[in-house]
């Protein structure tokens, strides 16, 4: 049995300008997380570490931020475990950090694979496939055939999804199956997720820690254990300090004393709320948001509060628009409906028209 602990996407070094003064201080936390990762690999007796890529956040990161990361990858080595690590899209390049001779001689014992796919073998237990990520190269071109004994691979890049990500040189589902890999470690998303399911088990490890907005699922490593070719479980891990919240609200029940009350519920210096209000509210309904952010944002690690609402619009307001348009003929022929509807139907077509109108105009409104 084999234990590899998976970790991707820690970005050190990222410069966080959206977070303003505290910027450096989650400068600092992703060092903090990248050691706790390590701690975690050598307490959970793991054999095999993977870095599935983007280590660091740019190709030429400052000298003592290399030499952190050398000393925690040197760290796993003389805890006598076996480190393989690629590069990724945004650490790699022909005289980046990875290949500065002064930072590889502090690596002795760690695998780092070049931009051609490459076999280790793990004594007679496992063998790792690798290659470091090159741009407007798919990862997994001109890999090896699999080895007998269980073999894992470790890549950096996005998986092709329809309509979603087309990138020519995006790694794809049949690409994953044909190399029958027991396991593959993956590095570019920033949420931990399941990418295909056994017997060719691949996964995204995700960002250890908090890196930006939108990216729900961050903050894990993945403990992967391989019992036998086929046999492969995975367990994420947390390991991030922060926490990230995204919550929308509908704007009928949204006045100010409810979000005073949901911001007081929700204040803890580490969490990143994204509060979004959206729907269509009465004219004179103004929200306080701005003012909401400067009382409470001390109270979060960051506090982003969307206005995502849209006014209703009156009859005045309905009638400007020509009836020579999409827009006028959507509006007089719900006008037409509500004024021979039920008036139990009348409250449904009034909101479906707001909507509609504001559908119609581009402005996204969720009801």
């Amino acid at each position: 049995m084999i234990r590899i602990l998976h970790v991707a996407d820690v970005h050190l070094g990222a410069r966080f300008s959206g977070l303003g003064s505290r910027g450096a201080d989650q400068r600092e936390q992703l060092r903090r997380t990248f050691a706790r990762c390590v701690d975690l690999a050598v307490e959970r007796k793991c054999q095999v570490v993977l870095v599935a890529g983007d280590l660091f956040d740019n190709p030429n990161p400052p000298r003592d931020l290399a030499w952190f990361a050398s000393d925690q990858l040197r760290r796993l080595v003389q805890a006598g475990l076996r480190v393989f690590v690629v590069a990724g899209n945004h650490d790699s390049a022909p005289d980046g950090v990875w290949t500065r001779p002064d930072f590889r001689s502090r690596l002795e014992g760690v695998v780092v694979f070049g931009d051609r796919p490459e076999a280790v073998r793990v004594e007679d237990a496992l063998c790792v496939v690798g290659r470091s990520a090159t741009p407007g190269r798919n990862p997994l071109e001109g890999w090896p055939p699999r080895e007998a004994c269980p073999t894992v691979g470790v890549a950096h890049g996005p998986v092709y999804r329809p309509d979603k990500v087309e990138d020519p040189a995006a790694v794809r589902p049949d690409q994953i199956r044909s190399l029958k890999l027991d396991y593959l470690a993956l590095g570019d998303w920033h949420s931990a997720q399941q990418v295909e399911p056994p017997p060719y088990l691949s996964w995204y490890a995700g960002a250890p820690e908090f890196l930006s907005l939108g990216q729900p699922g961050f903050g894990h490593v993945l403990l992967v254990t391989v019992e036998a070719p086929g046999r492969v479980s995975v367990v994420p891990v947390r390991v991030a300090r922060r926490r990230y919240h995204r919550e929308v609200l509908s704007v009928e029940g949204a006045d100010e004393q409810t979000l005073r009350g949901r911001l007081e519920g929700l204040a803890d210096p580490d969490l990143v709320l994204e509060l979004v209000v959206q729907g269509l509210r009465e004219p004179d309904h103004v929200l306080p948001l701005q003012n909401l952010v400067q009382e409470y944002a001390d109270r979060f690690f960051r506090l982003v509060l969307r206005d995502q609402t849209h006014p209703k619009l009156d009859e005045e307001a309905l009638r400007r628009f020509e009836p020579t348009t999409v827009l006028g003929q959507f509006v007089r022929r719900m006008q037409d409906r509500l004024r021979t509807c039920p008036p139990e139907d009348r409250p449904h077509l009034e909101e479906a028209l707001q909507l509609g109108v504001a559908a119609l105009q581009g402005r996204g409104v969720v009801g």
